[in-house]
């Protein structure tokens, strides 16, 4: 037709390569990639991050200086050795159940040690839980030697009457 360029029957052809690569539309991807989220929002005036300098321009204050009365925070969370009402010994071990203990181990010799020992280790049991001093784990410790020592005698005991 006039007037209209006339076909390059080289490059427009099925059989020829294009003249130049052409860019794949999608990327290929080599695993999982997630999804574009929009950047955050700056947060509203006078919210800056708690604790820190506001060098972010947006405002809002940090914390407020501590009170000369209180004095400064000790850097580790803990209060510094010396500080009154601070300890630095464990409380001890509850007497009674040591007892209990004792009164099991020397049932193994008499019978009486270990119903003494089950009765202290009782007591001792009780006591710890509502004081919360250690020694639970001897307490529960005699009233198993003291059970099983007097199940033992009694078995003993069953067994040579029989005979």
């Amino acid at each position: 037709m006039p007037g209209q360029p006339e076909p390059n029957t080289a490059r427009d052809s099925p059989d020829s390569p294009p003249s130049a690569p052409v860019p794949p539309s999608n990327p290929p991807t080599f695993g999982y990639l997630p999804p574009a989220y929009p950047p955050p929002n700056p947060p509203p005036a006078g919210y800056g991050p708690l604790g820190y300098q506001d060098t972010s321009g947006y405002g809002g204050p940090s914390y407020p200086p501590v009170s000369p009365e209180y004095g400064q925070p000790h850097p580790g969370g803990y209060p510094p050795p010396g500080y009154p009402g601070a300890s630095d010994q464990q409380p001890d071990t509850n007497t009674l159940a040591i007892v209990s203990l004792v009164a099991s181990l020397v049932g193994l010799l008499c019978l009486v040690g270990s119903i003494v020992g089950i009765v202290f280790g009782a007591v001792a049991a009780n006591q710890i839980k509502q004081t919360r001093e250690p020694g639970y784990g001897l307490a529960v410790a005699a009233i198993v030697i003291g059970v099983a020592t007097l199940v033992v005698y009694l078995i003993f005991a069953i067994t040579i009457r029989m005979y």
